[in-house]
């Protein structure tokens, strides 16, 4: 009875109100993420030597235990305080880009907060190792990458017979840059209507019951 009274009093649909407070929910991902991270780098690191490659689903999937002193790719962007500065620009801005809107349940606020949790775990590396233990090792169609040169961006080129070996938290923010390309056509409210219900003012009679 208070609730109905709320609205015809003309109060707000409670799905529809906006949070002025971020939610906390959203910080979930990020978080499992990181300790997912480095939960299977650090057992990689403790039971395996480096370099070392053990199979797992023929050469179809191994494991493969390397340091990876670049970025994507094996791309290297110079010293390596620009991937530090990149990568606490990404970080800064993703985690204050939630705490502004992670009460919108959208796909694209999912999509970031996949994306910081691999930057964060990634970066840990960086900072313990000074470079990144990466270990999931995938066959793919040969493919050749060629060298470039753009600016700070150095790539001596390579031919590759296995996709680059990776870790979680690139495959976070693969999945996260994937939905967020999605979301640059559509970006649905997950599990709430797309247009708020129409609001009844005081004393004012319900036309939609006739």
């Amino acid at each position: 009875m208070h609730d109905q009274n709320t609205a015809e009093a003309g109060g707000t649909d409670p799905i529809y109100t906006a949070s002025t407070r971020p939610d906390n929910a959203v910080w979930i991902i990020p978080v499992v993420i990181v300790i997912l991270d480095q939960i299977t780098k650090w057992s990689i690191h403790a039971t395996m030597s480096l370099y070392q490659s053990v199979s797992i689903a023929g050469d179809w999937v191994r494991l493969t235990y390397i340091h990876n002193p670049g970025g994507a790719f094996g791309v290297r962007w110079g010293h390596n305080g620009i991937y530090f500065v990149a990568a606490s620009l990404v970080i800064a801005w993703i985690a204050w880009h939630l705490w502004r809107h992670g009460s919108e349940r959208r796909l694209s606020i999912i999509a970031l907060a996949m994306v910081l949790g691999g930057a964060v775990g990634n970066m840990i590396d960086r900072v313990i190792l000074g470079e990144v233990i990466d270990f999931i090792d995938v066959e793919f169609p040969d493919m050749r990458i060629p060298a470039f040169d753009i600016g700070f961006l150095h790539h001596a080129g390579v031919e590759m017979d296995r996709w680059p070996t990776f870790n979680v938290a690139d495959s976070a923010v693969t999945v996260g840059i994937i939905i967020l390309l999605v979301t640059l056509w559509r970006d649905p409210l997950i599990g709430h209507r797309t247009q708020p219900p129409p609001t009844i003012r005081p004393n004012e009679p319900d036309v939609s019951r006739d």
